[in-house]
């Protein structure tokens, strides 16, 4: 998995971060986002489930400082129901640069996984 690697290009240049280590923090990341959302994903059975769209934007936001040490602001839509193979898309700002991310339901359970396009 690859986050974030279209945010500036600068950061990578000033602190250069080794493959393996990279590796090491998206996995971690993309785990920690996944069991986060996991829990965010409990609601009523009478109601359609929708994801908490303020814990997505966090997941990507801490991608961002985790992997390239600057802080982003990101939006994603609200009311997004929970549904596996939806797909939609959340935007990150750095300074004066904008990053789209596809942002993939993996089940009905609000699993996602995310990436930088």
């Amino acid at each position: 998995m690859q986050y974030l690697h279209d945010l500036t290009q600068t950061a990578s240049r000033r602190h250069p971060v080794p493959p393996l280590r990279r590796h090491l923090w998206a996995s971690v990341l993309a785990l920690v986002a996944a069991s986060s959302l996991l829990l965010a994903a409990c609601g009523s059975s009478d109601s359609i489930t929708t994801l908490d769209s303020g814990r997505i934007e966090r997941a990507i936001a801490q991608s961002s400082l985790a992997q390239r040490g600057q802080h982003a602001r990101v939006s994603c839509p609200s009311a997004i129901p929970q549904k596996e193979g939806l797909t939609f898309s959340c935007t990150a700002v750095v300074g004066l640069v904008s990053t789209r991310f596809t942002v993939i339901e993996q089940d009905d359970s609000g699993h996602v996984r995310y990436e930088a396009r």
